[in-house]
C-alpha cells in the first residue's frame, strides 16, 4: 500500500523520492524524444549522418539511447561509430546511466533535463570526460551537441547535428 501511495503521489507530481530510489512512470519529455532520430551534421569537423532510438526496455525500467555515427572522412570512407546507453530514471528529471561504445569504452553518465533537454555529464576522470546534449528544438526536431572537456576544464565541441523524426 506504501508503494502505491508513494507511486500516485509521484504520478501527480507532489511526492518525491528518496536518493537511490528510481522512477519507472513516463515523463513527457522522455515521451517526447522516444523513437528514431536521422539528420546531418559535423563529427570531427567533418560531414556525418547521425541516427539515434531512444526506447523503453528491460520491462521499461530503463530508457535506452541507441547511436549510430557515419562520418565521411576527406578520403571518402566512411567510419562507423556505434553506442549504447541506458538511462535509469531518478527523482526530479534525473538519470543515473552507463554508456557502452564500438571501441570498446564503457563509462557512467549523470543526466538531467533542463526545459525540452537532456544535458548528460558523461565520462570519469581516469577517462575522457564530456558533455551531450539533446535538445528539442520543435516538434519532430531535435539537437545534438557533443562536447569534450579539455585539460584546462573548458569544453570543446566535436559534435553537432539537427534530427528529425524518422
Amino acid at each position: 500500500m506504501k508503494t502505491l501511495v508513494l507511486l500516485l503521489l509521484c504520478l501527480a507530481g507532489l511526492g518525491s523520492v528518496s536518493a537511490g530510489q528510481t522512477v519507472s512512470q513516463s515523463d513527457s519529455l522522455t515521451d517526447r524524444l522516444e523513437g528514431v532520430w536521422v539528420g546531418e551534421g559535423k563529427a570531427f569537423g567533418m560531414p556525418a549522418t547521425l541516427q539515434l532510438k531512444f526506447e523503453r526496455v528491460l520491462g521499461k525500467k530503463f530508457l535506452r539511447l541507441t547511436l549510430k555515427n557515419e562520418i565521411k572522412t576527406p578520403n571518402g570512407q566512411v567510419q562507423v561509430f556505434e553506442g549504447h546507453a541506458y538511462y535509469l530514471p531518478l527523482a526530479a528529471g534525473k538519470y543515473d546511466a552507463r554508456w557502452f561504445d564500438s571501441r570498446g569504452v564503457s563509462f557512467p553518465i549523470k543526466g538531467q533535463e533542463e526545459g525540452d533537454a537532456v544535458i548528460a555529464l558523461w565520462g570519469a576522470p581516469d577517462q575522457e570526460q564530456g558533455k551531450s546534449t539533446y535538445r528539442l528544438i520543435k516538434p519532430g526536431e531535435l539537437e545534438v551537441v557533443d562536447l569534450v572537456l579539455q585539460k584546462d576544464g573548458t569544453y570543446r565541441e566535436f559534435g553537432r547535428f539537427v534530427l528529425r523524426r524518422g
